[in-house]
């Protein structure tokens, strides 16, 4: 989020991120953190496991809808806050690809 945050605030000095932004963030975070669903005392190895990878799988698909979320989020706010929509959409296409 804070690069989203910077890359707005280079178009727009004026731009805040709102609680709902914050929110749609905590939420990416508690759904990308797999690793709080191992069980005690497990050892991640080099090449890892099978169940430390579906913990992983598990929790991709949540994490990038809500990351997907966040982006448009941005610049819906980035919008209502008096900047340009198309100039920061075209901004984070260049460095992400959250649209399918």
């Amino acid at each position: 989020m804070c690069i989203l945050i910077d890359e707005s605030r280079r178009m727009m000095p004026t731009f805040n991120a709102t609680p709902e932004l914050h929110k749609i963030q905590n939420d990416m975070c508690r759904a990308g953190s797999w690793i709080d669903n191992m069980p005690v005392g497990t050892i991640v190895e080099t090449v890892p496991q099978y169940s430390v990878k579906k913990l992983v799988e598990d929790a991709l698909p949540e994490y990038r809808r809500l990351a997907a979320k966040l982006i448009d989020r941005f610049i819906d706010e980035f919008e209502a806050q008096g900047g340009r929509r198309t100039e920061i959409a075209e901004k984070f296409e260049r460095m992400y690809k959250w649209k399918q």
